[in-house]
């Protein structure tokens, strides 16, 4: 039964970030209008708005002209749902588990902000901040808040110095100045040791895609790539691999490996 609750939890949040992701790098209300189909303007009705059902019975089509609607708006509320299950098998009910949610549900809004407009808008990262602010010193993550400020520092300002290395060498920015004040959220919800791991795993998982995009034709060499995407997904890997102890299991991997 908790599960159940918490996919439908998920997904209607993810109903709700579909509507950020959407209105928000336009200036546009989160309220008005309602949801309406793009094509015909004709409002979606309650029944014709439940999160994931709804777009599979109706075969992502509008009811009233038949437009398809994006398979996006499914992605998004069942990889929402997806994860607040996974968070909770992590961490059960309590404060990390709220707090990470929220940074989960942040990171999902900035990813394909990111993918559409080349942009992390800043009342994501205002908003991201203001949680940590909070948390930090209630305790509701599992670092204290030293960790948390030289996380924040040494994950905005490893970004900060790739972006300056990469300006000298290949002279054009190839590091955003969103993506290091995302960076210092991603810190301050880290701590140090987590934030270095966050980090190689958005280069490496950035590294593979850009191969695999650049083998396959889908981008050119001068094609401009947001990398928001990779670091949201470095950070997520990073805490969905927490062990039932309080560890990693990449870390844990790693260090078995190299002694």
């Amino acid at each position: 039964m908790a599960y159940f609750f918490l996919i439908i939890l998920g997904a209607s949040f993810g109903s709700f970030l579909n509507v950020v992701i959407y209105r928000v790098p336009g200036k546009m209300s989160l309220i008005k209008p309602a949801s309406h189909c793009d094509s015909c303007k004709t409002p979606i009705k309650p029944f014709d708005n439940i999160p994931i059902f709804s777009y599979f019975i109706l075969g992502g089509k509008c009811r009233q002209c038949g437009d398809s609607f994006s398979s996006r708006y499914a992605l998004v509320e069942g990889l929402t749902a997806g994860l607040t299950v996974w968070l909770f098998i992590i961490f059960g009910i309590n404060e990390k588990f709220f707090m990470y949610l929220i940074l989960t549900y942040l990171l999902i809004a900035i990813t394909f902000v990111d993918i559409d407009h080349f942009i992390i808008p800043n009342g994501f990262v205002l908003f991201g901040l203001a949680v940590l602010i909070v948390g930090l010193p209630m305790d509701w993550l599992p670092i204290d808040w030293e960790d948390g400020v030289s996380g924040a520092f040494v994950f905005a300002g490893f970004l900060f110095a790739i972006g300056l290395i990469g300006q000298f060498i290949l002279k054009k920015e190839s590091i955003g100045f969103g993506d290091i004040k995302l960076g210092l959220v991603l810190g301050g919800y880290l701590g140090v040791e987590y934030s270095v791991l966050a980090l190689y795993l958005s280069f490496a998982i950035s590294a593979i895609f850009v191969f695999i995009m650049l083998g396959s034709k889908m981008i050119s060499k001068s094609q401009k790539i947001p990398f928001g995407p990779y670091l949201a997904g470095g950070t997520l890997l990073s805490i969905l691999t927490t062990t039932p102890t309080g560890g990693n299991y990449i870390l844990d991997w790693y260090i078995s490996t190299m002694f």
